[in-house]
């Protein structure tokens, strides 16, 4: 396997494992605000809505974990197949670090265009990872 290869392959597990770990987080806040607070699990039950506001927080990340990430698994097994090449791979280490940018923003102080615009630049790191890979595929294989 090539070095872009590799490197795409080590985005990939960095995304999955940062995203064990906010599901982690997550569920141990959780488990903490029914233990410390007048939440019962019956309250929670069906509405994750009555968490605190920090609990809820790391919800909400927790989700965006399995939306635009899944565009950078799908593209590294394509690219994977049909050839990586070095703006594939800085591009997916561009996203991973928007991610935990994203995060970092969205569990501390959640100051929404701060994080939108992070969220633009993870978009953006995907488009030229997308981009590069059409090149990969249409004009350059």
């Amino acid at each position: 396997m090539d070095l872009p290869s590799k490197i795409i392959m080590i985005t990939v597990f960095v995304q999955v494992f940062f995203t064990l770990w906010t599901i982690l987080t997550m569920g141990l806040a959780r488990v903490q605000a029914v233990k410390t607070t007048d939440l019962t699990m019956k309250d929670v039950a069906l509405d994750n809505k009555v968490y605190p506001d920090d609990v809820l927080k790391l919800g909400n990340n927790m989700q965006n974990q399995f939306e635009t990430p899944i565009l950078l698994y799908a593209g590294a097994a394509i690219a994977l197949s049909v050839g990586a090449n070095w703006v594939m791979a800085g591009a997916a280490v561009a996203y991973i670090v928007t991610r935990f940018w994203h995060r970092w923003i969205h569990v501390r102080h959640n100051r929404v265009a701060k994080r939108f615009m992070v969220f633009v630049y993870g978009i953006a790191a995907l488009s030229v990872f997308w981009l590069a890979l059409a090149a990969q595929v249409f004009f350059l294989n």
